[in-house]
Formats: structure tokens, C-alpha cells, sequence
């Protein structure tokens, strides 16, 4: 192994060395100073660590060990650090463990007891960990109260996640491409900037703390927190020299997805109003539409170049080899003379006809397919694995079995299930298939057994049915949360779902449990009432006479009336037939 003209490595110790020096010198390397800008940062930055270190009035709130306790039961089972201190360990806690660590903590942060060892900054600590939790806490309430993050930015914030963008995009296309009076082109660009969380300035981001102006103390621990960190590299057992990580922020650390989000919480000021934008943290994305193809080059050039600026000014560095461009168009097949294409870098971006972004595969026509292709080969191997640890099991135990199936195969195959619902039915039979197929697997059972039968003995529903109930609660969260665009968007996928959903018809006569609304409704009636459904319909009606029975109180007399009378047609049908 060599680097950077090093005398080839022979020793572990010496390829340890190698990565080290290749992670201090390419990775977290202080980037210089460029532009003019960057000077005036630097003079500001100077100025506000003499500020802190001269300020004794910090309005420091201590730690309170209902804090600490409420923390620690959120850890997970990580693996133990290299204090030998695990998670689990902490999370059965003593009465007298969470005054220490109040007393530790409290410690830490406060100006007039903060001793260098006491810091626990490290990546790998645990009980570091703990208090970057605690701060990362205040400092989002800190920001949640002032609305400083932005709208668009879903990253790592409660009661939002990757669907959210991923939305926003799928409903814009459509309502350009199929719902507008004129019929739009668009385009949508993702970016790739390298090596995001590990290139973010330290000048720069503690800079935007006092642009900010955030609480002294936050400042004072997040300056602590990012400066003077050191790092080594593990290879086979051996340890390399000690270097010092001169930009970004630890990877791992719970606050570090936070601070990239402050970081970058003004990257799209300078963006036109027309032009739509998503953030995921250090995935970002631009999309715009027009009906005439030049123009889309030129409205989404603009904002791009804004961005590239943006990258400049604050030192992140766009890929443009590893930057996507898709364009919607509202003729896919039709090859153009003229196609979209934008620069980024001065590197000419060609259209492609699918990307991957936030785990999904979004091709240009937004069928899916692509999508699922990937899906399908990413859990060949795990249904393997189901197949196999059914048969090693003597007596497999079925629960066990089923929990394994949702957590190894239907957490990936109902991924992205807000926009999959806007797909074909045939996605979703596919999708289903899968779901048959991973059942009789967990459960042993040969391949020619009814889907009925296995989703009754599974106790599980099917794989559209299970994704509707999940929409419905993402819209009650999204209206819980004041995301009012963004549940009309969700709620505008459950009612079109609802409609594209299976016959009641082909329900029926797989004897799927139907609604009471739809048994009684007239038109159904009459329907089901013909041919092969009479005995299934019967049984259902029944079923409803339950359910009404079970709620007399609520005043359902017309329910009742309705349901009776349904009960007199059917027998009258019944003595014809």
C-alpha cells in the first residue's frame, strides 16, 4: 500500500498510518481561504471566541436528572464504546447514577468547571452521546421557537422523514404533466455534494451560531465541541497515530446531523420563488416546469448557479459526475433535438432516465417499475434466508417467524408507500406476490396454499390494505404537526387509492371483509346479489347485524332500519331463487 509517494507499507502499523494521513489530508483538511468572504469570517470568528472566553454571564439552565433520565431511556443497544460503557447499562439506571451524571454533565457545560478531560466529546462514548442528546434537545427547541430551520428541510426533524420531499415531488410532476390546463415539462435536478458532513467549515458554522445569535452557553459547547477533536484508525487490531479532524462534524454524534442542517439552513435564499427545492440533510434537489423546453434549461440554470455560489461561499464542493438530472416529459418516448441539459461546474449535465434519491429509484415517467425491479433483487436474500431458518428450526416458532418477515422484508417492499399508492395496480400485485411468497416461507407452508388462508394464520393484512392504514396515519401526523400542504397531498393519495383499490366485487368473492357503508349501499346490493355471491353476502350481512347490535347506543336506528330491510330483500331473493 502507498500514498501520496509514501514508501509502500508493509506493516499494519504503517497502513494504519497511511489512512490517517489520507483522512487528515484530503478528508477533514481545513479548506483555505478562497474568496474575500471567507477572510471576513474568519476575523468575525476570532473576535466571538475572545467574546466567549471573556463572557462570565452565560444564563446556563442545569441539567436536571429528569433530563438525564428521560434521555437515557431513549438509547439504544448500541455496541459498548471504548470506556467498556453500554448502553444497556446506562438505561438500567440508579437513582444515584443519574445524580452523578447530572453532576458530570452539568459540569461540562458550565463555564466556571470545565476541565479538558471532562469532555465528552468523543465519537464512540456513550455517556457522550448522552449529553449531546441533551443539548441537541434544547438547541432544536432553541431553533423550533424562532422558526430559524427551513420549511423544506426534513432531515433528521421530528415528525417528518424522507417521504416528505419525495411527495412534493411526485405531486408536482403529476400536476403538471396531467392536471393542468396546459401540459408542462419538467425537470428536477439532485445534487451530490462530496463528502457533505465531513467538508462543513468550522469558522463557518460557528460564524452562523452568532448570525443566529443562539444562547451563549449552546455556543460555547458547540465551539468546544467542534475544535481541537483528534481521531486514530483501527486496522486489523492496530491503532495509527493520533491526527487532528480540522473540518466537519463527527459522524455518528447525534448532534452532527443538526449542526449540517444549520449550516446549510441558508443555502436556498438566493433560489427564485417559482422554483420548487427539497432538503434531506445533505441531499438536495431543485425542480421546475415550463411548456416550453428552452425555457426549462434557463429557469433551472439560474438556480443552480445561485447554488453553486452558495457551495463556494461557505466551502462544500459540488460532484457534478455524481449529480442527476431527470426530466418528466409529457412525451417520454419522444426523442427531442433540443433536450434539457444544465451545467453544474461548468460540466454539462445530460438527462437521465431514472435517479435513486432518498431510497427511491424515480424514473421519468414515475411508473415504478424500475423501483421495484431493485426491491425484488435487494430480498432475494433475505427470503432465502426465511427459507432457511424454517427449515434448520425443529419446530420454528411461528411468531418469531412473522416478526422477521416484518422487519427483514416488508419494511423494505413498503417503502415509499405514499407514492407507490399512485402507481399501477400492477406494482401492487407484484408487491403482494412477494409478500405470499415471504409468508409461506416464514410459516413452511408449500406454494400451492390459498393467500387467504396464509394471511389468516399470519394475522397480517394485505400489503396495499396495510399501506393505506400507514397513510392514514401520515396524514394525521402531518395534521397534528400544522403540515397542512403536506396533508392534502397525502389525503389527496388515500382518496385516489381508495377509488383504484380492488373490486368490492372481486373483495367479495374472495370473502375479504367488506365495510357495513358498502354492504348496505343500493348498487352493491343489487350486484352482489346475482350469481356466486349470495351465500358470502349473507354471511357478511350477518356480520354487520353484529356490529350494529354492538352499537345501539350510538343511535344507529337507521342503520338498523336499513340493514333489516337489506335482510328482507335477501330472503325474498333467496324464496325466488
Amino acid at each position: 500500500m502507498n500514498y501520496n509517494n509514501i514508501v509502500v507499507a508493509t506493516s499494519e502499523k504503517e497502513k494504519a498510518n497511511i489512512f490517517a494521513e489520507f483522512f487528515q489530508s484530503e478528508i477533514y483538511a481545513a479548506p483555505n481561504n478562497t474568496l474575500p468572504f471567507h477572510d471576513q469570517v474568519s476575523k468575525q470568528v476570532n473576535i466571538i471566541r475572545n467574546r466567549m472566553q471573556n463572557t462570565s454571564d452565560i444564563k446556563w439552565k442545569n441539567i436536571t436528572p429528569e433530563e438525564v433520565k428521560w434521555h437515557m431511556k431513549q438509547l439504544r443497544n448500541s455496541a459498548t464504546d471504548p470506556d467498556n460503557i453500554h448502553n444497556r447499562y446506562l438505561k438500567n439506571y440508579t437513582s444515584q447514577l443519574i445524580d452523578h451524571l447530572t453532576l458530570l454533565f452539568n459540569s461540562v457545560v458550565d463555564d466556571k468547571h470545565q476541565p479538558s478531560s471532562y469532555r465528552p466529546i468523543s465519537l464512540l462514548s456513550c455517556l457522550g452521546k448522552l449529553l449531546e442528546r441533551i443539548i441537541k434537545q434544547r438547541l432544536l427547541l432553541e431553533l423550533n421557537s424562532r422558526n430559524i430551520l427551513p420549511q423544506r428541510q426534513a432531515g433528521f426533524r421530528p415528525k417528518k422523514s424522507t417521504m416528505y420531499n419525495i411527495v412534493r415531488i411526485e405531486r408536482y410532476v403529476k400536476s403538471q404533466l396531467h392536471h393542468s390546463k396546459i401540459r408542462r415539462h419538467t425537470a428536477a435536478i439532485f445534487f451530490d455534494i462530496k463528502a457533505a458532513f465531513d467538508s462543513v467549515w468550522h469558522e463557518g458554522l460557528i460564524y452562523k451560531f452568532n448570525d443566529l445569535r443562539l444562547p451563549i452557553y449552546i455556543i460555547k459547547y458547540l465551539i468546544s465541541f467542534l475544535e481541537s477533536r483528534t481521531a486514530t484508525v483501527e486496522l486489523d487490531n492496530t491503532l495509527s497515530r493520533l491526527f487532528t479532524l480540522s473540518s466537519g462534524t463527527p459522524q455518528g454524534s447525534p448532534l452532527s446531523p443538526l449542526l449540517y442542517i444549520i449550516y446549510t439552513s441558508d443555502s436556498m435564499n438566493g433560489i427564485p420563488p417559482h422554483i420548487e427545492h427539497g432538503l434531506v440533510a445533505d441531499d438536495t434537489a431543485l425542480w421546475t416546469s415550463s411548456h416550453q423546453l428552452t425555457n426549462l434549461n434557463d429557469r433551472l440554470q439560474q438556480p443552480i448557479n445561485e447554488f453553486e455560489k452558495w457551495c463556494k461561499a461557505w466551502k462544500l464542493k459540488l460532484q457534478p459526475i455524481k449529480t442527476e438530472l431527470v426530466h418528466f416529459s409529457i412525451h417520454p418516448r419522444k426523442k427531442y433535438k433540443n433536450p434539457v441539459q444544465v451545467k453544474v461546474e461548468n460540466i454539462t449535465i445530460q438527462p437521465e432516465t431514472s435517479t435513486r434519491y432518498l431510497g427511491m429509484i424515480m424514473d421519468n415517467r414515475l411508473s415504478w417499475r424500475t423501483h421495484l425491479k431493485q426491491v425484488e433483487t435487494r430480498i432475494a436474500a433475505r427470503l432465502s434466508l426465511l427459507r432457511f431458518l424454517n427449515r434448520a428450526a425443529i419446530e420454528p416458532n411461528h411468531n418469531i417467524m412473522i416478526n422477521l418477515y416484518k422487519s427483514l422484508i416488508r419494511t423494505v417492499i413498503i417503502y415509499g408507500y405514499p407514492v407507490l399508492l399512485c402507481a399501477d395496480n400492477k406494482i401492487w400485485d407484484r408487491i403482494q406476490i412477494i409478500q405470499n411468497k415471504a409468508l409461506r416461507m416464514a410459516l413452511g407452508l408449500p406454494h400451492y396454499t390459498s393467500v387467504d388462508y396464509i394471511h389468516r394464520i399470519a394475522n397480517i393484512p394485505r400489503i396495499k390494505d396495510y399501506a393505506v392504514n400507514l397513510l392514514e396515519r401520515a396524514a394525521s401526523t402531518a395534521a397534528s404537526s400544522n403540515e397542512m400542504i403536506y396533508h392534502r397531498s397525502l389525503q389527496d393519495i388515500l382518496q385516489a387509492s381508495r377509488t383504484q383499490h380492488k373490486s368490492i366485487y372481486l373483495r367479495l368473492h374472495r370473502r375479504e371483509q367488506l365495510s357495513p357503508q358498502v354492504l348496505l349501499d343500493d348498487k352493491f346490493f343489487r350486484s352482489a346479489i346475482r350469481l356466486q355471491h349470495r351465500s358470502t353476502y349473507h354471511s357478511q350481512l350477518q356480520f354487520v347485524g353484529i356490529l350494529i347490535i354492538d352499537n345501539e347506543t350510538q343511535q344507529l336506528t337507521y342503520i338498523i332500519d336499513h340493514y333489516n330491510y337489506r335482510l328482507q330483500q335477501f330472503r325474498q331473493f333467496q324464496l325466488n331463487y
